[in-house]
């Protein structure tokens, strides 16, 4: 039986990326999507072009106008050209600013010229991204809160924070207590000559102080009831991390990062019989240092970051390593994630990750299976701002997952529980310590699936998951 989490956990509003979500698709009920008005018919409507005079914006009182433009296809002394308007609706929903973005044309001053009206209802930017209690066998209680503001002084500025809370080892008072605190800074459209649509400046910083379990088996069976003698390694981070990117077309971005991190790491006990990839057989013990360049491409078409009905988000991303950049670690890793989304009788999204470590990598850097599985049969538990709360310390190098979700709408109102969906899923998660070695068991099986009610609200969506209550009895 493994003790799970007992939580509502928030979904991530894109903390430690430019930008934020969409968060808008109408819902049952609602209204359905806006198209540009036609204008009155016209003697000769197939040749007939009309040119943008003026845009005129409808609903702006925290946004600054400006920052809205950046984000737009079309701009005044163009032709008028409806796909073009209908991605520029897209992209302003995608930002998380809006929970409404409807378009218009209205006649301009003279024959041939229109206004384009955009009308957006602006909504809550500040939100919450982590709301977590939990509880394993090892550590009675832990929890942890995260909040993020999107549209900072109106001016598009993201800023957002998260912490968790574990105390002190269960049986060692005396020790120093475990924590982890995260905060970013990211401005996801900076005026650039030569750039339509601008840099992407972001600055990340992490500090955490931990333990993981250097016992000879995952469930540190010959420990149990008194977890306070068993080996573990404890370590210190702090981490800081810069970024600069462009967005190539208004879906897509490409980003480069440098990450720079102080880690101390001390083994207490002794981990003799630890299998490979536990954490205490990947880092140096005393003082060392991560230093890594991380490149990354995004694409992301989807209608709603909360239940998307169409499109696609992909990303690719290659971090490497190396004493060349001041660090003590050789290695590289590769991650490559894709979800697709489609209405059928519902809505269904598919999800897919591939992820592949190479070289002396740290285990924070490597794959923790229960990460990206629903549940796990088996001590594993999915970490809390990387702060690993149970007694399986196993980090793999070789990842695989691919998923399955459907979502049935329930309701969709103006209230504070705006949207609610029931929401079903199923994964497989493969992963493995060293290429073409055998699963690791971190779960005595690969599958998983989810029974869950999500919440669309004015703070943030929320996911009350069965699968987590679930793990209590396995």
């Amino acid at each position: 039986m493994t003790p799970l989490a007992l939580a509502l956990c928030a979904l991530l509003s894109l903390a430690a990326q430019a930008g934020a979500p969409p968060d808008a698709a109408p819902g049952p009920g609602a209204a359905p999507s806006p198209t540009v008005a036609p204008l009155p018919s016209d003697p000769t409507p197939q040749t007939r072009r009309y040119q943008i005079e003026r845009i005129r914006f409808v609903g702006l009182s925290h946004t600054l106008e400006s920052e809205v433009r950046r984000h737009l296809l079309v701009s005044e002394g163009e032709l008028l050209d409806e796909e073009r308007v209908m991605l520029s609706r897209l992209r302003l929903l995608q930002l998380g600013w809006f929970s409404r973005v409807e378009t218009r044309v209205e006649r301009g001053s003279e024959r041939g010229l229109v206004v384009l009206v955009v009308d957006v209802t602006e909504r809550n930017t500040l939100i919450v991204t982590d709301l977590i209690i939990g509880t394993t066998k090892p550590d009675p209680l832990y929890g942890g809160l995260g909040l993020s503001q999107q549209n900072f002084l109106g001016r598009g500025l993201g800023l957002s924070g998260a912490f968790v809370y574990g105390g002190s080892p269960g049986g060692r008072p005396q020790d120093p207590d475990r924590f982890a605190a995260r905060a970013s800074f990211f401005a996801s459209n900076v005026d650039a000559p030569g750039l339509r649509h601008g840099l992407v400046l972001g600055v990340t910083a992490l500090a955490l102080q931990g333990e993981e379990f250097s016992c000879p088996d995952p469930e540190c069976s010959q420990y149990r009831g008194h977890y306070g003698a068993a080996p573990r390694l404890r370590y210190r981070r702090l981490m800081g991390e810069t970024t600069v990117g462009t967005r190539p077309g208004p879906f897509e971005r490409v980003l480069v990062s440098w990450r720079y991190e102080g880690l101390h790491a001390t083994e207490l006990g002794t981990g003799a019989g630890a299998a490979p990839g536990q954490a205490h057989t990947t880092v140096l013990l005393g003082d060392s240092r991560v230093s890594a360049l991380t490149g990354t491409y995004e694409m992301d078409t989807r209608d709603d970051f909360f239940i998307p009905r169409e499109g696609m988000r992909s990303l690719f991303q290659v971090s490497f390593g190396s004493r060349l950049l001041g660090g003590d670690y050789e290695y590289s890793r590769y991650l490559l994630q894709v979800e697709t989304a489609f209405s059928l009788l519902g809505h269904v999204r598919f999800q897919g990750a591939l992820g592949a470590a190479q070289g002396g990598a740290p285990f924070f850097d490597r794959f923790y299976g229960a990460d990206w599985s629903y549940f796990a049969i088996g001590p594993a538990v999915g970490r809390a701002l990387e702060l690993n709360f149970t007694t399986d310390s196993r980090y793999d190098a070789f990842l695989a997952m691919g998923g399955l979700e459907y979502a049935i709408p329930l309701w969709g109102s103006g209230g504070f529980f705006r949207r609610g969906y029931l929401a079903l899923g199923s994964r497989i998660v493969y992963s493995t310590a060293t290429l073409g070695g055998s699963r690791t068991t971190f779960s005595s099986t690969p599958f998983s699936a989810d029974v869950a009610l999500r919440f669309d609200t004015p703070v943030g969506t929320f996911n009350l998951s069965t699968a987590y209550l679930l793990d209590l009895f396995l």
